[in-house]
């Protein structure tokens, strides 16, 4: 299964809790959405890797507390679309 960068980044530093290791996912995270020009293609890429973020849940239950602190950063990032938009 290949996963986007930012999960796989997710799954590494999780593992090993150290300091500024939410701010690398967040900086990974905003790097790959920077490659989708649209607003829709970005959230559709957020979907995507909140779906990828669940599979890893499922898969790693001991990375629950990081993988909730990227997600919260995901829908600060999807409010941030949806007043972009409106």
């Amino acid at each position: 299964m290949s996963l986007p960068g930012p999960i796989e980044l997710v799954l590494r530093l999780g593992a090993t809790p150290r300091v500024g290791a939410i701010v690398m996912v967040e900086q990974a995270i905003d790097t790959y959405l920077a490659g989708y020009a649209h607003a829709d293609d970005r959230a559709i890429a957020l979907d995507i890797l909140l779906r990828d973020l669940a599979r890893l849940r499922i898969h790693e239950p001991d990375l629950d507390q990081f993988i909730g602190e990227v997600e919260l950063y995901l829908d600060l990032l999807f409010r941030d679309l949806a007043c972009q938009a409106a």
